[in-house]
């Protein structure tokens, strides 16, 4: 049993000819969308035949390719296994479409990968190390469709002109969100030609997004997967369409990593059920909705993400370093916050410390 890497490593010598395109390559593609490529892969409105990861070798700059720290070691180590393999080396990368903007809180990146001998995938990369990008994910809370949603959509729209054929969509994380609202939020034309949705641990969608589109539409072609102790992936989620897999790590967020979900053959392994953690979060989750409304939501992340900012901090990776800590900044965003929405936080308090209780 291993991981990602792993498998590129054991099943690299396997052309998709001699072995179909399956869960796993997806996850591997999803995370291969966080590397930035940025200035390797030709942009959209370019009619480029595209480039192989072979090719963007000798045009990509490491450091800028495997900025994000935290998981650069990882990265990298997939980066070489799928480099040196015959299954993803001559995979071709096109239609790199990029936003990085605060004015509209929006961080995005998609492109297409045309593995040979296997249908085009859609990638959606998920939320980096950026605050906006965080930021952006809390937003999902109460604001949805949001500029990210919006692009997906139309980034769909317009590379499906650019492709033949049926394809596929993938992400993890938001890239998951993303890759299931851009078939949601477009017209059958486009449904018809897709052949799968991976979706890996993203989160789900407010219910009025689900009433308000067509989603009996796709739910067949959703194959959605969450570690047993999911914090992402369960939230807001009622459709119960998700498979369980099991993952190393020992719960909480730290499953959400893609590198430690286990990998047995050509699949992940399964677990029988979600665990307690993620049941108990996924019940104070939809508690917090209930009390609070999209407003108040609202108010507490722009107190604490307005501290954020105050401190000049662009990154996870910054606040990890202690960058512009601050106790007193976050206090004082509680303060500021309105007495309402104040015992409102006190009560998704108290149920979460009861939570915590039942853990025991």
């Amino acid at each position: 049993m291993g991981n990602i890497i792993d498998y590129v490593k054991e099943y690299g010598d396997k052309a998709f000819s001699d072995m179909a395109f399956n869960e796993v390559d997806g996850l591997v593609l999803s995370q291969f969308a966080y590397f930035k490529w940025e200035n390797v892969i030709p942009e959209l409105p370019e009619n480029a035949v595209g480039i192989t990861l072979n090719e963007m070798a000798e045009k990509m700059q490491e450091a800028e390719v495997f900025s994000y720290e935290r998981y650069a070691r990882d990265n990298r180590l997939l980066w070489d296994a799928m480099l040196g393999s015959k299954r993803y080396g001559n995979i071709r990368c096109n239609y790199l479409s990029s936003s990085l903007r605060k004015d509209v809180e929006v961080q995005f990146c998609a492109f297409v990968a045309t593995p040979p001998d296997a249908l085009p995938v859609v990638l959606f990369r998920g939320t980096d190390e950026t605050i906006l990008g965080w930021k952006e994910d809390y937003n999902m809370s109460f604001d949805t469709p949001m500029a990210g949603h919006r692009l997906a959509s139309l980034y769909l729209k317009q590379v499906v002109l650019r492709i033949e054929g049926d394809f596929v969509i993938a992400g993890h994380s938001k890239g998951g969100n993303l890759a299931v609202f851009s078939a949601l939020d477009n017209d059958d034309t486009i449904r018809k030609r897709i052949f799968k949705i991976y979706d890996y641990d993203g989160p789900h969608f407010r219910q009025e997004i689900i009433e308000e589109r067509d989603f009996p539409g796709i739910r067949e072609k959703i194959h959605k997967l969450i570690p047993e102790s999911s914090v992402v992936g369960i939230m807001l989620e009622t459709e119960h369409l998700y498979e369980i897999v099991k993952s190393r790590a020992f719960g909480g967020v730290r499953q959400h990593y893609p590198y430690t979900w286990i990998v047995e053959g050509c699949k992940f392994k399964r677990a029988n059920k979600l665990d307690r953690t993620s049941l108990r979060l996924n019940e104070l989750l939809n508690e917090s909705a209930k009390l609070m409304t999209n407003e108040q939501i609202e108010v507490v992340g722009s107190s604490i993400f307005g501290i954020i900012e105050e401190n000049d901090i662009a990154t996870t990776e910054e606040i990890l370093k202690g960058k512009g800590k601050s106790a007193a900044g976050f206090i004082r965003a509680i303060r500021d916050i309105d007495d309402v929405t104040k015992e409102k936080l006190k009560e998704i308090f108290i149920k979460f410390m009861k939570i915590l209780y039942k853990l025991k």
